[in-house]
């Protein structure tokens, strides 16, 4: 193996660990978010929302997110989730220029039904 590969795969894992500890984190504030009204977002399909997802959570895609903005408090913390972290990225970056700032990517959904 070359040097190169091993920098991209240190890089690589210091990557996966730095998303993983993030998430971590989020879930941690997630019931206190929640107790002061925050409210949690999935942004995957609607079809991928009916299959399976966290009670009480609410689906608004992630194409239909800037027609649906309004709906969402700025003043409230917003917990957003998907399949895999990826899509809740995109959607916190689209909320967070649109004058929303208490605003946490949980990463998937099915992390929150651990909680």
């Amino acid at each position: 193996m070359n040097e190169n590969m091993i920098y991209i795969l240190v890089a690589l894992a210091i990557f996966i660990a730095y998303r993983k500890y993030t998430q971590y984190k989020v879930l941690k504030l997630v019931p206190s978010l929640l107790k002061e009204g925050g409210k949690i977002i999935d942004v995957r399909s609607t079809d991928e929302f009916a299959i399976a997802h966290k009670d009480g959570s609410i689906n608004i895609p992630l194409d239909s997110l800037k027609k649906r903005i309004k709906e969402l408090d700025n003043t409230k913390p917003v917990i957003l989730c998907c399949a895999s972290g990826s899509r809740s990225g995109l959607a916190k970056r689209l909320l967070m220029a649109n004058k929303f700032e208490n605003v946490h990517n949980a990463g998937t959904w099915r992390a929150l039904t651990k909680i």
